[in-house]
C-alpha cells in the first residue's frame, strides 16, 4: 500500500507524486483548455511563473530550469566569470550530489569547506584566499554557494546571522554569493524568518518546484536581470530548453496559491504532535535547533518499527521504510529521519496523535 493525496506521510518534503496522480492533475486542472502555451520555456505561461517567483524571492528576473542541477551549475558559472574557483559546503548537494558538473563542463574547481559540518567559517575563507594568493598560479575565488537548509545534516538551517557576516565578508571582498535554497519553504516554515529576509544576502537564489508543487521536474533560479537574461542562451546551450514546458507550469502555479501558510501550519502542527508524542513513554523524536523540517525518531528494534509502521499504515498515515535510499544520509543507530510536509494537514493532530498512541 502507498501513499496518496488524501495520506499522512512523513517521508519527502511534499506529497506524493506518481505518474497516475500527476496525470490526474493535469485533468483536474480548471484551465486546461486556455494554457497559454511556451516556446522551449519560452513565453505563454512559463513568463507568469518566472514572474510570479521574481517577486517571491524578491530579485529582478527568473528563468524556469528543468533541475536544481542545472539552476546551481548557471549560477555559480555565471557568478564566477573568469575565476576558475568556488567555495561550497563539504556536505552540499552541489560538491556531493552532482556529478562533477561543474568541474568537468566549465571548468570551475569547487573547494570544499566544513568538513561533515552544515557551514564554514569565515577564518576558513580568509585562509583559502591567502594560500590562493601565494601561490605560483594565483586565482580569485569568484563564487561561494550555500546550501540551506542542508540536506546531508539532518536538514540545518543556517542562521540568519550567519548569512549577513558571510554577505559583508563577501561583499568586502568581491565575491559573488549563491544560495541552494532548494527546500526554501521547509527553512522560512520552521525559522518563521521571511523569504526575502534570506534572499536579500544573495546575488543568485535557487528554489526547487518538483518538491512542493505537484510537479514532475522544475526549478527557478533568480537573480537580477542582466545576469538572468544571458542564462537562457546558456539553458538552450546545456539542452535545458524543454519545447513544451506549459503544463508543468500550469501544475506549479496551480499549487503556489496559499502554499506558504500551508508550510507553516504543517511545520506547527508537526511540531505540536512530536512534543505531545515525546510527553508519553513511547516516543522519542529529537527536535534540534536551527532544523527545518527533518527529526529523528527513535525505535527500539526494526521489529518494533515494522509493527508501527504497519499499524500506521492501516490509519492511512506512513512512516520511511528504514530499507529505502538515503541518498547519502547518515541515520543514527536506531533512528529514522521522519520529515513534516503538508500531507499532514490531511488529519487532524488528535487523529495521528490517537493513531501512534495505539500501535
Amino acid at each position: 500500500m502507498k501513499p496518496d493525496l488524501c495520506s499522512v506521510s512523513f517521508s519527502g518534503d511534499g506529497l506524493p507524486n506518481s505518474p497516475k496522480i500527476i496525470a490526474d492533475k493535469i485533468n483536474s486542472l480548471d484551465n486546461l483548455t486556455t494554457i497559454k502555451q511556451d516556446i522551449y520555456s519560452v513565453g505563454g505561461i512559463v513568463d507568469e511563473l518566472e514572474n510570479k517567483f521574481s517577486k517571491i524571492l524578491n530579485k529582478e528576473k527568473s528563468i524556469f530550469l528543468p533541475t536544481g542541477t542545472m539552476a546551481n551549475h548557471f549560477a555559480i558559472r555565471e557568478l564566477s566569470g573568469s575565476n576558475s574557483k568556488a567555495l561550497v559546503q563539504e556536505q552540499s548537494h552541489i560538491y556531493q550530489d552532482s556529478g562533477d558538473t561543474l568541474q568537468t563542463i566549465s571548468g570551475i574547481n569547487l573547494i570544499p569547506l566544513g568538513l561533515n559540518s552544515s557551514f564554514f567559517t569565515i577564518d576558513e575563507i580568509k585562509d583559502i584566499i591567502h594560500k590562493n594568493s601565494i601561490s605560483r598560479v594565483p586565482k580569485n575565488i569568484g563564487c561561494i554557494s550555500i546550501e540551506s537548509p542542508v540536506r546531508r545534516q539532518k536538514g540545518q538551517i543556517l542562521t540568519i546571522e550567519y548569512l549577513q557576516e558571510l554577505h559583508d565578508f563577501a561583499k568586502e571582498n568581491n565575491i559573488k554569493l549563491h544560495l541552494d535554497a532548494a527546500r526554501l519553504y521547509m527553512m522560512t516554515s520552521a525559522s518563521k524568518i521571511p523569504i526575502h529576509e534570506y534572499t536579500k544576502y544573495f546575488d543568485t537564489v535557487y528554489c526547487s518546484l518538483w518538491k512542493y508543487f505537484g510537479a514532475p521536474w522544475g526549478a527557478i533560479l533568480a537573480g537580477d536581470s542582466k545576469l538572468i537574461s544571458n542564462m537562457f542562451n546558456t539553458r538552450r546551450m546545456f539542452g535545458g530548453s524543454i519545447p513544451n514546458s506549459s503544463l508543468n507550469a500550469a501544475l506549479i502555479l496551480s499549487n503556489l496559491e496559499g502554499f506558504e501558510d500551508k508550510m507553516n501550519d504543517s511545520y506547527d502542527n508537526g511540531l505540536k504532535l512530536f512534543n505531545e508524542l515525546n510527553k508519553t513513554d513511547k516516543f522519542n523524536i529529537l527536535i534540534r535547533d536551527n532544523h527545518s523540517n527533518v527529526f529523528e525518531m527513535e525505535y527500539k528494534s526494526t521489529d518494533d518499527y515494522s509493527k508501527l509502521r504497519n499499524h500506521l499504515i492501516k490509519n492511512d498515515i506512513f512512516l520511511p521504510d528504514l530499507n529505502a535510499e538515503n541518498y547519502g544520509i547518515i541515520n543514527n543507530s536506531n533512528y529514522v529521519d521522519i520529515r513534516i510536509n503538508i500531507s499532514i494537514l490531511n488529519k487532524s493532530i488528535k487523529e495521528i496523535y490517537n493513531a501512534f498512541i495505539g500501535a
